[in-house]
């Protein structure tokens, strides 16, 4: 009983718990509007974020009928259940538990037009800032667009395990870079494709750093 408690506390508190902290914050968004023009021309999308800063991404496309990848543990249950919440629809897998199967259902899910996946390519349990294949094989296969993002939050707490994870601070603001969208096929090369990604990952990361500081 005390555990479906505290569980159904972290579904409701979680989602009103971010609304409040990201919802005070001014917003810097840079790239805005880039999903609503690539789903324009029937395109599926791939949006990636370095996962110690997923938040203000993954609340940026909350309202935007995205799938979000989740694993089976039981924290990964609680996440799930808020992002059903704020209006995910969730595919659940990890590359360490049911990773063919999420990969599976992500491949499916972006060879129907417009769609939108959150994934952050190092997660969930790292190494930090690592890509792991899954998020670059599906856009070579699907012909998915990929949407690099960077993030940093003026005022923020922050925790360390495999990574540093933040989160916003209420009152500050927040920098969202969303770069250029990169397009793979099934011809280029998968490694050269992977560094790609990952440099404009880290640069966008660090140029939103940059401006939090100013």
């Amino acid at each position: 009983m005390k555990k479906k408690i505290l569980f159904f506390l972290g579904v409701f508190l979680g989602k009103w718990a971010l609304k409040f902290l990201y919802g005070t914050n001014r917003w810097n968004i840079e790239g805005d509007g880039q999903i609503e023009k690539l789903r324009a021309k029937g395109k599926s999308i791939i949006f990636t974020t370095w996962h110690g800063n997923l938040l203000p991404g993954y609340l940026y496309v909350a309202d935007k009928q995205p799938y979000g990848v989740a694993g089976k543990h039981g924290d990964a249950e609680i996440i799930s259940r808020i992002a059903i919440k704020l209006g995910y629809i969730p595919i659940r897998g990890s590359s360490s538990d049911g990773g063919r199967e999420a990969y599976t259902k992500i491949v499916n899910v972006l060879n129907k037009k417009g769609s939108l996946v959150f994934i952050t390519p190092d997660g969930p349990k790292g190494p930090a800032k690592e890509l792991k294949p899954g998020t670059v094989k599906a856009a070579m296969r699907t012909g998915a667009v990929i949407l690099p993002t960077g993030s940093f939050a003026t005022k923020h707490w922050s925790s360390t395990n495999w990574d540093t994870f933040y989160v916003a601070k209420p009152f500050g603001n927040i920098h969202l870079l969303i770069g250029e969208p990169l397009e793979f096929t099934e011809n280029d090369d998968f490694i050269e494709c992977s560094n790609i990604l990952k440099n404009k990952l880290n640069r966008l990361e660090e140029e939103a750093k940059n401006r939090a500081e100013v």
